[in-house]
């Protein structure tokens, strides 16, 4: 995973109830894990062109290009 990739952040983690798209925008490691940062591009009022974060990368699904 790279920055730049779209992902799917699952509704488990979002915290919106559903399964968004988003794209990386950054990757760092903290405490001996990975964590995530993307900005939300999915058409959904609440999320679009706000920003989340996960602490794992596996728990994003990456999209096909």
């Amino acid at each position: 995973m790279k920055t730049g990739d779209k992902v799917i952040v699952p509704a488990e983690i979002s915290g919106y109830g559903r399964d968004l798209r988003a794209m990386v925008t950054e990757i760092e490691k903290f405490a001996g894990a990975i964590f995530v940062t993307v900005i939300f591009t999915e058409p959904c009022p609440e999320a679009c062109g706000r920003k989340g974060g996960v602490y794992h990368d596996f728990q994003l699904d990456l999209l096909p290009e």
